[in-house]
């Protein structure tokens, strides 16, 4: 469906080369890359938090997460000091996390707690005793100042939890229910379930103080919108820091031009703050990660090994057997292979289309793709992957909304090329649009691009009844060279030069709805008002032939099939305009076109 969409909007793409993300030479590629970077020491495993969603049962990678402002409420829950009499107030969001906490933690700088530093609490509707720790992390001014830390479900507590040696206790499973730890009373409940009992029981003990109506950002899946929970999980990294450095140099050359600009810049920034990549997914459709983990751990031999043979379970290396990782890749670990795997890329051959002279892509995955095709590229072959990268804008709803399936705002590209024809379409979509911004869609543009392509239609008719009548009244054989013999045929010249020249500078800063705006002006505009009007007197027929070539041409990129199905119509034109190239610089008189130029301006006034 992608592909038929595709060629109906006029993509000239070489179609028997379309590479899928699970094909052969992908795969290939991924598995070699991975290989060299599991020797390269830039692969890891480790047990970190992951961004899980519960509902799809996979870990995501910080940039798959969509953060959403809600309503919420900040507890404040006793927690008995052991030590001696009297308690501390913890605030918090997630009290169901309670029975993950391995410590509360107050700021170092803080005088209301210097005392109880070092000492321990009780752990509220839990039989477990936790220390209390200074660190940073505790803002002195947010609730009581006073958190708990719960290193197995939250970034910062993580963090906190290396900074301290504290134990990792996980909590909640990863069918989002609460797991045996937390006790018999609370095993198998939902997280919101689990919420609503712990405050019930924390009440009916006493330890509630308070609630306070709050607003915060939570962190929620890209794909179903469910609440991302923080978990811990042994997964494969990427660490980095290497491939972003390197990046970060070829981009500091400007070794690739953006457009918008200001994105070279807001990319350096991405990059210079990169965590490690969490590679790591658990769904079934995808690339299988290429890693075999020993089965008997007393066994000779590596821990984990490096084998292409996925579609086994189990394989046995000099006596030694394995069982294969079930996970498989981020899909956004084969696509930063895209410009590699897409041009055929390999080591030691001269690849001429390595690098890409220009990547188009929404703005929207600047981090996602752009990023990582960049530092993949320099990794695998030493150069950047693309020369310029230009950015598009998302194409809102009417309303200025984004498009989306569940909001039933999207528009069918293919209704309205049903409707008005792919090229109004094409054109409508392009005006009044500036790179890298989200733009309101209005279908008003197509059906004034609709109007510019029949106008076309109608001048071109009326040129080739002009050819065909000269024709018929004279035998003689008509004159292929064009000549210039007034003010109008002068001026039209000048203009189409003009226009030329516009278009080839607009088009190469990739400023598409300005280049609209010039092709709209001088067909509507210049050619059909002025300049054919002008013709029913003179008739000047190789001119005539010239200029709707050269009108074709310059349309064409915006509107293919109408330019081209006129081209073939045409009685003196061969080929497609497609091989046709570009209009050459038409001579004329200069002073000539400056008086015609001053006519109109007489006429319209």
């Amino acid at each position: 469906a992608m592909e038929l969409q595709l060629r109906a909007l006029g993509a000239s793409c070489s179609w028997k080369d379309l590479t899928f993300t699970l094909d052969e030479n992908v795969i290939r590629q991924t598995y070699r890359t991975f290989e060299r970077m599991w020797q390269d020491g830039l692969i890891y495993r480790g047990e970190k938090l992951v961004n899980y969603c519960t509902k799809h049962q996979t870990a995501f990678a910080d940039i798959e997460v969509e953060y959403k402002d809600e309503d919420g409420v900040l507890y404040e829950i006793k927690y008995p000091l052991v030590e001696s009499d009297g308690y501390v107030v913890v605030s918090t969001t997630r009290p169901e996390t309670l029975f993950g906490d391995t410590a509360v933690a107050v700021n170092p700088a803080d005088e209301r707690y210097a005392e109880i530093i070092g000492l321990h609490v009780s752990l509220p509707l839990t039989r477990r005793e936790i220390p209390v720790i200074a660190d940073q992390h505790a803002d002195m001014t947010y609730g009581t100042g006073v958190v708990k830390i719960t290193p197995a479900h939250d970034v910062n507590d993580f963090e906190v939890g290396v900074r301290h040696d504290l134990p990792r206790v996980s909590v909640i499973g990863f069918d989002g229910k609460m797991l045996p730890v937390c006790g018999a009373d609370y095993e198998g409940l939902t997280v919101l379930e689990c919420r609503k009992k712990v405050l019930k029981d924390l009440k009916e003990a006493g330890l509630l103080l308070g609630e306070k109506k709050i607003r915060h950002s939570v962190a929620h899946c890209y794909k179903c919108g469910t609440v991302i929970e923080p978990m811990l999980k042994e997964q494969w990294f990427v660490d980095t820091s290497k491939l972003a450095k390197i990046a970060i140099e070829h981009l500091n050359n400007n070794e690739i031009k953006f457009y918008p600009e200001n994105k070279q810049k807001v990319l350096i920034n991405y990059l210079e703050g990169l965590k490690d990549w969490n590679i790591s997914r658990q769904i079934p459709w995808g690339i299988a990660i290429p890693m075999f983990h020993k089965i008997d751990p007393n066994a000779e031999g590596e821990e984990w090994v490096f084998d292409t043979r996925t579609h086994l379970f189990e394989i046995e290396i000099g006596g030694v057997k394995y069982r294969r990782d079930e996970d498989t890749f981020d899909t956004w670990f084969s696509s930063s292979h895209w410009p590699i795997v897409c041009t055929n890329w390999e080591e030691g051959f001269k690849n001429e289309f390595y690098p890409l002279n220009v990547m188009e892509t929404g703005a929207d995955i600047l981090f996602a793709w752009v990023a990582r095709m960049i530092m993949m590229g320099v990794y695998v072959t030493g150069e950047v992957p693309f020369r310029e990268v230009y950015l598009h804008g998302l194409v809102l709803d009417a309303k200025g909304k984004k498009m989306s399936k569940s909001k039933g705002n999207v528009i069918n590209p293919m209704e309205l090329i049903e409707k008005y024809g792919s090229d109004a379409f094409r054109m409508g979509i392009l005006r009044g649009r500036s790179a890298g911004l989200n733009q309101a869609f209005s279908e008003n543009s197509v059906i004034s691009s609709r109007n510019l392509c029949n106008k076309l239609w109608n001048v071109s008719r009326f040129v080739q009844g002009m050819v065909d009548e000269s024709a018929a009244d004279s035998t003689e054989i008509s004159v292929v060279e064009y000549t210039t013999e007034n003010a109008g045929e002068d001026w039209i010249c000048h203009e189409i030069n003009r226009a030329s020249s516009m278009l080839e500078q607009a088009m190469s800063e990739y400023r598409f709805s300005e280049a609209v705006e010039i092709v709209y002006s001088l067909v509507w505009d210049k050619y059909a008002d002025w300049f054919l009007e002008s013709q029913k007197i003179f008739k000047n027929i190789p001119l005539l032939k010239k200029t709707l070539e050269n009108v074709l041409m310059m349309m064409h990129p915006f509107a293919p099939f109408v330019t081209e199905v006129i081209w073939q119509n045409l009685s003196w034109t061969s080929g497609m305009v497609i091989d046709a190239g570009w209009p050459e610089t038409m001579k004329y008189d200069e002073i000539s076109a400056m008086n015609f130029e001053r006519l109109i301006e007489v006429v319209t006034k």
